[in-house]
């Protein structure tokens, strides 16, 4: 046994080595080439009906997981991928012998589904998603989750209730970055955060079901699983068995191929980038439109030839540019100017593809509302406050939202019922949960001006003209461009504001160094692009730093001391910080330096609770009092210009109770602690404003990233801790009138800022063999505690194989009982069991227990797999037992009840020996293809050795290592039981008995 074992590993060993070895392979190059291949999908997943529909002459093969894909296609059995856009860029991540094709071959919904019926679960989930999608929540999670290096994730921490009922969610998490198991075995990515943000907003546990992507629908449908999040797409065919909300993630389905046939992964090439810098490159090329927009109109007629992808809003569209899906987006450049703001590798072309004019809509019928309407508008213009508007909310390039003005008294004769399209910032969009832009604060004058009170009724774009005409609302402000085509339908008002109809495309790729540059040193911001980058942990830096350097690494520090001992230390290339605190930083120490100029800079407000406006109030009033008296200005002078550090004697009667504030000693010049006493600007601020309280000042030193916390949740009444105001932090608190105007900087050591001399790095040595055998084990085995994994998957694997052999064992000792019986009663039962059994895939069998008898049961999934396997295993061993019980001649049984014994006697001690001996080797047989059959219970959400397996592969999307490893251990498996089996068939041999008594 002991050389069959070394066989095996052998075998395996060079099989592994054979994987790799090189075939003949398809040169594919674009889709034309594959109508022939060999193409792999994944079973059930649309990418598999898109082949077979695309490519009817290929040879399509299915499969359960993307990784096994991808060992057929580096093996020569496949010769391309159709698999979703994510996936195949995290393949192409980590195989760098495989490339996407440019061309996405269809574009397609990915969404949440829930079990028919369930309306009630449906309609929250699709306000969530709605939500998610204005507040920008959705876009900022796929630039963390979807990035196109191997940088670090970064994962918001929420924080779950742990009462309530549990929110079961089905995932098949072998599908990164959509959802994996991280190093911990906690189920993450972007659907895995997705799914935990829905459960915070429910106010409910979550719990993850880990099954094969084909058994979550069925896991739906049984009740096992309360929705999928996984990345699974909205197809005809699915919406008959299930509902799906509203998309969250725009995909595609794409063509992974190997790289000396494809083309460069998904993004503009210089080619394209070149082809775009002037419009009459885009006749022909990939469109995306707003449906029904002027920009829509405009694009049709200046690009006949053109392929168009209507979306519904501005964000998609701009995400489809970025993701390579289309080559650009036609719409008003007013909005697109935000757009391009917000994402800086997204450029609009200098030349206009149309102009027009943007205006109110009033229905045909009501020219009355006309006049008035134009009247207002008219005056507006000569007042200036039209400019005023352009210029506040279009034109300004504004990093935190405008507020918009407090209504003096609302209209008092009557309603007008206003119509807007809510995704078009900066005329009409979602901030801080309320409606607001240039076209909503138009509508507040045009209400004050009419003296009526204005009710907004925020609608799909498309749905706007036909709510004018059938009289659902009176007007329509949303970017309304004035069009022949519309005026057949619809009035206009006189125009409100010019506008361009422009084309966004993905920025040019940036030229390479002159000659004269240094190599990796850093000259301005944009050399960050592709950095290591230390943020303040929940500071502004840190979204600035994600949003705008999306392919760098940004590492996150508690303490601001921690974020320059980082770049002291080189585990960051630079970091970004305030100005005012950074020049006191650099002040002590002269090895750091500045980077370019300032990169933006926010007011600095004091936070409260939402709750405690008249506290907010308070201090805006005492704010306003302490500039009055010069106070403030003495203040600014100390602190921040002279840099005296004493705090002044403040005289606090401390009468009226105590004031909770909240600081972090982020340093000189706003909070610091000296001689064991916390000064500093904020400091002072803070005291002066506790002691016209006649309060006592209470000071709670805490980490930044717990300051909002800390007052949303009243640990403390007020943070005055030099704290930016931005949007993202007023949906949680509210802030007083800004205290102070702060800039941000990048700064690094100066032997990396352009002007010194760059240490020499050598070249690293090529990998041997064995040095990637080490690094494969490292990876799979030992980095993030993967052999835990393995360890839960063995025990896994060996209990369920054990106890099934045991159960399967006793329940076809019965059913040959039964079998052999002469009664038609047990006899006939039990031929059908057996017939049944054994004519069924053990799968189905599987998943037929799980998901319809035990459909209503809470149940252990390990437990149903040991009565599946069970089950399975009598059916069988029944037979195996009735053949071995057959096979001993009847004249012993006769001869044993002539000398006395009962039947059950005679069973006991004459038959069943000698049928134990005689079907042992058929058993042995059996028992290891029980152990190998396990090997399916990721199909009910068991980790087994197997599902271990895929779990490491889709985070190190190594395709052999893991598969050899389970290959070895399954084998050991089998060969420790082996062992014992043949241990008990030696045991029952007479003739090893006899040769044991005569060697004794």
């Amino acid at each position: 046994m002991k050389i069959a074992a070394a066989f095996m590993l052998v075998l395996l060993a060079v099989m592994a080595g054979l994987g790799s070895c090189s075939k003949t392979e398809t040169v594919i190059a674009n889709f034309d080439d594959a109508q022939t291949a060999k193409i792999g999908v994944m079973t059930g997943s649309t990418g598999e009906a898109i082949a077979q529909a695309k490519f009817p002459k290929a040879q399509v093969k299915s499969f359960d997981d993307i990784m096994d894909a991808v060992a057929a296609i580096k093996s020569g059995q496949i010769d391309a991928i159709v698999t979703a856009f994510p996936a195949a860029l995290q393949v192409t991540k980590k195989n760098q012998e495989l490339g996407l094709l440019p061309e996405p071959l269809a574009n397609e919904d990915t969404a949440i589904a829930v079990m028919k019926g369930n309306a009630g679960l449906l309609a929250s989930l699709n306000r969530i998603i709605t939500g998610l999608k204005q507040d920008g929540t959705l876009e900022s999670m796929q630039k963390r989750w979807f990035k196109p290096d191997l940088t670090p994730y970064e994962e918001l921490q929420i924080t779950l209730p742990t009462q309530g009922t549990p929110l079961k969610i089905g995932v098949s998490a072998t599908r990164e970055p959509f959802s994996f198991v991280d190093k911990t075995g906690r189920v993450t990515g972007h659907d895995g955060e997705l799914a935990r943000l829905i459960g915070a907003k429910l106010n409910r546990p979550v719990v993850f079901l880990n099954m094969k992507f084909m058994a979550l629908i069925p896991a739906l449908q049984s009740g096992k699983v309360d929705m999928i999040v996984t990345g699974m797409t909205a197809t005809e065919g699915r919406k008959k068995f299930v509902d799906f909300t509203g998309p969250y993630y725009a995909n595609a389905q794409v063509m992974l191929v190997r790289k000396a046939a494809a083309s460069a992964p998904v993004a503009a090439t210089a080619a394209d980038a070149k082809a775009i810098t002037d419009l009459q490159a885009l006749d022909g090329k990939r469109i995306a439109v707003l449906s029904g927009s002027a920009g829509d109109l405009a694009a049709r007629k200046h690009f006949p030839n053109a392929r168009f992808q209507a979306l519904a809003a501005s964000a998609d569209a701009a995400l489809a540019v970025k993701t390579n899906k289309a080559d650009a987006f036609v719409y008003d450049k007013s909005v697109l100017l935000n757009v391009a703001e917000k994402n800086p590798e997204l450029a609009i072309v200098a030349q206009p593809v149309d102009q027009l004019e943007v205006a109110a809509a009033i229905n045909k019928d009501n020219q009355a509302l006309l006049a008035r309407i134009n009247a207002v508008l008219d005056s507006l213009k000569k007042e200036g406050e039209l400019d005023r508007l352009r210029s506040k909310w279009v034109d300004s390039k504004y990093s935190v939202t405008p507020p918009l003005p407090a209504i003096a008294k609302p209209g008092s004769q009557g309603v007008l019922r206003m119509g807007t399209c809510a995704t078009i910032e900066p005329f009409s969009f979602q901030a801080d949960g309320k409606l607001t832009g240039l076209d909503i604060e138009l509508g507040q004058l045009l209400g004050q001006r009419l003296g009526k009170k204005i009710e907004v009724i925020d609608m799909n774009f498309e749905a706007l003209i036909p709510a004018l005409q059938s009289g659902k609302i009176d007007f329509a402000l949303s970017n309304f461009n004035v069009t022949e085509e519309r005026k057949k339908l619809v009035l206009f008002s006189l125009p409100y504001i010019q506008n361009d109809i422009s084309a966004l495309v993905r920025k040019p790729a940036s030229p390479q160094p002159a000659a004269t540059t240094q190599p990796g040193k850093l000259v301005s911001a944009a050399d960050l692009a592709d950095k290591r980058i230390g943020v303040l942990l929940g500071s502004a830096h840190d979204t600035y730093a994600t949003r705008h350097y999306p392919k760098a690494t940004i590492l996150q520090y508690k303490a601001p001391a921690d974020v320059a001992l980082a770049v002291k230390t080189g585990k960051v290339d630079s970091a970004l910080f305030d100005a005012e605190p950074l020049r006191e930083i650099m002040r002590q120490d002269d090895s750091f330096a500045l980077v370019g100029g300032p990169l933006f800079s926010f007011g600095v407000g004091a936070g409260f609770n939402k709750s405690n406006g008249a506290l907010k109030q308070q201090f805006d009033r005492f704010l306003a009092q302490l500039k009055t008296d010069g106070v403030y200005g003495d203040m600014v002078k100390r602190w921040m210009e002279t840099g005296d550090t004493r705090m002044p004697a403040i005289k606090n009667p401390q009468t009226n109770g105590s004031l909770g504030i909240g600081v972090s000693d982020a340093g000189m010049p706003f909070t610091m602690v000296k001689d064991n006493q916390l000064v500093g600007f904020d400091i002072e601020l803070a005291a002066r404003f506790a002691a016209q309280l006649g309060k006592e000042a209470k000071f709670a030193n805490m980490e930044f990233g717990s300051l909002i916390a800390a007052v949303a949740t009243g640990k403390v009444d007020i943070i005055i801790s030099s704290i930016y105001i931005t949007g993202e932090r007023q949906k949680q608190i509210d802030f007083s009138v800004p205290y102070y105007e702060m800039g941000t900087r990048v700064f690094a050591l100066k032997q990396n800022v352009a002007g010194y001399t760059a240490p020499v790095v050598a070249q690293a040595a090529p990998v041997s063999f064995l040095t990637g055998i080490a690094n494969s084990f490292n990876s799979n085995i030992i980095q993030e505690d993967r052999y835990l994994l393995i360890w839960d998957g063995l025990k896994t694997t060996v209990t369920i194989s054990v106890f099934s052999a045991l159960f399967g064992t006793l329940l076809g000792g019965l059913v040959c009982f039964m079998r052999m019986s002469k009664k038609i009663a047990l006899n006939l039962p039990a031929r059908l069991y057996i017939g049944i059994l054994r004519g069924m895939p053990v799968l189905v069998l599987l998943m037929l227990i799980f998901y319809v008898v035990f459909a209503s049961v809470d149940i252990s999934p390990v437990l149903v797999a040991i009565i599946a396997f069970g089950m399975n295993f009598a059916a069988y061993v029944s037979e195996i037992f009735r053949t071995g019980i057959q096979g001993v001649d009847r004249g012993q049984s006769e001869a044993g009840i002539a000398m006395g014994f009962t039947r059950i006697q005679t069973f006991l001690f004459i038959v069943l020996p000698q049928t134990v001996q005689r079907i042992l080797p058929v058993y042995k047989g059996e028992f290891i293809s029980l152990v190998k059959m396990t090997s399916i219970v990721g199909y009910i959400a068991v980790q087994d050795l197997t599902k271990a397996s895929d779990i490491i592969r889709s985070r190190t999307f190594d395709a052999f290592f893991p598969l050899v490893m389970v290959a070895v251990l399954y084998f050991l498996i089998s060969w420790a039981l082996m062992q014992f089996l043949e241990y008990l068939e030696r045991a029952t041999d007479p003739k090893h008995k006899r040769r044991k008594v005569g060697k004794v």
